[in-house]
């Protein structure tokens, strides 16, 4: 080895890694909104409407999360003790 370094090869600076967090971040959550939404039309027999009305839904409860008034974990307990829905992977 000649202890030449590639000039196009560059260690992945935190703003990399951060990128790359963000984007498997935002590549997970549509993924799974696309399967929940799906799983409406087709399971559910879910109409144009309600399956606008649901995104709209979801875009709102976002947003208060976001905000910080309410937690995903709180979201997750209610439906666990309330529907018997375990949400975990």
């Amino acid at each position: 080895m000649s202890g030449k370094v590639n000039p196009r090869r560059r260690p992945a600076t935190m703003a990399d890694v951060n990128r790359a967090v963000e984007r498997a971040t935002n590549d997970a959550l549509t993924a799974s909104a696309a399967i929940f939404l799906t799983v409406l039309c087709d399971k559910e027999s879910a109409d144009a409407e309600i399956i606008q009305r649901v995104w709209e839904e979801m875009q709102e409860l976002s947003q208060s999360i976001i905000d910080g008034y309410v937690s995903v974990a709180d979201l997750k307990d209610t439906l666990r003790k309330e529907y018997g829905v375990d949400i975990h992977f």
